[in-house]
């Protein structure tokens, strides 16, 4: 991190939540920020009935321009009912919290939080120039 509040990468905690009564969905991202330029990957359990225990994984890529952040979600092994979805969010200003809005255009939205994860700072400076593997 540098000493760059603003810089995002590190491990990251977060949830998210759904336009209707069902429980929020946790997840956890491992974000590359490269001069505003994001990459990373995320996990979250797949918590639908048919799919219970199944861990989803994703692919991100986005940019961060001063507080304002937006990154695009992509499953991997994306079937049918699997789409892109679209986060817009704020940093707060400590540097260690993103809230916003997901969307899956002309589907449905919500609401999510992120949380950086504590010791980011050590990790980032350690394995700063370990490439993140994002072709899976």
């Amino acid at each position: 991190m540098s000493g760059d509040r603003t810089n995002l990468s590190g491990h990251w905690h977060g949830l998210f939540n759904y336009p209707i009564a069902w429980p929020s969905t946790a997840f956890e991202a491992v974000i590359r920020d490269e001069g505003g330029l994001l990459t990373g990957v995320t996990t979250e359990a797949d918590d639908t009935p048919e799919c219970l225990g199944v861990t989803l994984t994703a692919t991100i890529n986005g940019r961060r321009d001063g507080m304002s952040v937006q990154f695009a979600k992509m499953y991997d092994h994306t079937s049918e009912d699997r789409d892109f979805v679209h986060y817009s969010g704020a940093l707060h200003s400590d540097g260690n919290e993103i809230e916003g809005r997901w969307t899956i255009p002309g589907v449905w939205s919500g609401t999510f939080l992120m949380i950086r994860a504590a010791g980011t700072e050590a990790e980032e400076k350690i394995g700063a120039e370990q490439p993140i593997d994002v072709a899976r």
